[in-house]
């Protein structure tokens, strides 16, 4: 990093617990004092080489100028500055200065204080009053000096930890270190309108399936029933009811279940949703099923059943508790539930991803059901070698009634 007048001091490079007081930078800094009359008419002169405008009395105000820019008074334009009133006599001064910790941003103080020849912390979620970290190995001797940079310079946090391991349990929480500040885990989020209280330690929530979450919502209308199959606690299934929807919401982690309920209730939707607490398969078996012979008999015109399976690591292959979830005398020949599947899974084949994905599914289901496939939609980038998609299809009667004694084929590997 080159030692710039304007970066922190090149001394605090490898600094492991902050040192507020390391930052302080002496400035030798060149200035102008301005009419209180002309000051805009100079800031707009001097714009490319002007720091900030700082204090003065009630005639002048003192103009800051860039040391990287302004060694002198003669790298000013002195033309110009002349016909608005200025000589470098009268006008022209340098003041002594320090630049300190907090006159430096979060990423700068972060860029001068980690490894320059390895990936920096440059991405972070917040949730509430807490920022949540997931920092590579390299990293980890800096953790308390990073969790304690991001709360001084973001307002209004409280607590910064650092995932621990991947989310591979059965409830999709993790083990975290807290980096810095309280361990206060029960935060409160927006998301789609939406109020979200959660113990952030317990349950697992993502705000950058902010959009995603939206995108699908905005598919439903009013009067359709949701099938929320891992439903967290509750980005899905709270704006649906608030858009209208019947909901029904299951989570196997009694603390998202617990959550989605105090969630359901704080948004006032509680008469549209349903709750439960029990295996995603058992709930498509039993809950999945009761509503779908409910819509056959009471739903008629243009209201539509979504399901959503949103727990990429595994939801691929729960598709085959639809199989045979109806039997033909509950949806005879020529009749049609109309059930839509939005199913997450991840992918490591990068360049065939969207082909992939069909090929998980169909695997799943032991049949092919490419025609039934509306949209194979890639959510996002979990990391260089893994991508989050959503696969959208129609579940046909070929599946809701097929036998129960048919094998599906082998269901493939999904990477955590």
């Amino acid at each position: 990093m080159a030692d710039s007048p304007l970066l922190p001091p090149a001394a605090v490079r490898g600094m492991t617990l902050l040192d507020r007081a390391a930052f302080r930078r002496p400035l030798d800094v060149c200035a102008l004092r301005v009419p209180r009359d002309s000051i805009t008419a100079v800031c707009r002169l001097v714009k490319a080489q002007m720091l900030r405008e700082a204090g003065g009395d009630a005639a002048q105000k003192v103009v800051l100028l860039d040391p990287g820019q302004v060694k002198d008074e003669d790298d000013l334009p002195w033309p110009g500055l002349r016909q608005l009133g200025l000589e470098p006599a009268a006008s022209f001064c340098r003041l002594p200065l320090a630049l300190t910790y907090e006159n430096y941003r979060a990423d700068a103080v972060l860029r001068a204080v980690l490894p320059g020849d390895q990936d920096g912390c440059t991405s972070f979620s917040r949730v509430g009053h807490l920022i949540h970290l997931n920092l590579k190995e390299h990293l980890l001797p800096y953790g308390r000096l990073i969790g304690a940079v991001l709360m001084d310079k973001h307002s209004g946090v409280r607590t910064v930890v650092n995932k621990l391991n991947t989310i591979d349990n059965t409830f999709r929480n993790f083990s975290m270190e807290l980096l810095a500040g309280e361990p206060d885990y029960v935060v409160d989020a927006r998301e789609n309108g939406c109020g979200f209280r959660m113990d952030f330690s317990q349950v697992y929530w993502n705000p950058r399936l902010c959009t995603e979450h939206e995108r699908v919502v905005a598919l439903l209308r009013r009067g359709d029933t949701l099938l929320d199959v891992f439903a967290g606690v509750g980005p899905f299934a709270v704006p649906a009811a608030r858009k209208g929807c019947h909901v029904l919401a299951n989570d196997l982690n009694p603390e998202s279940a617990r959550w989605l309920r105090h969630n359901v209730q704080a948004n006032k939707v509680a008469e549209r949703v349903q709750t439960f607490n029990m295996d995603g398969r058992e709930f498509i078996r039993t809950e999945v099923k009761r509503a779908a012979l409910e819509f056959l008999t009471e739903k008629p015109g243009q209201a539509q059943m979504h399901a959503v399976l949103n727990l990429p690591a595994l939801a691929i292959e729960f598709v085959d508790a639809f199989l045979g979830l109806l039997s033909p005398e509950e949806l005879p020949e020529g009749s049609h539930l109309p059930l839509r599947a939005h199913v997450y899974t991840f992918t490591k084949e990068l360049e065939v991803a969207e082909q992939s994905v069909r090929a998980m599914l169909n695997a799943n289901l032991g049949r092919d059901v490419a025609e039934h496939v509306q949209e194979v939609f890639m959510v996002r980038n979990v990391a260089p070698n893994k991508l989050m998609y959503r696969i959208t299809w129609d579940v046909p009667r070929e599946v809701l009634c097929a036998v129960a004694t048919e094998p599906a084929r082998k269901r493939p590997k999904i990477d955590e």
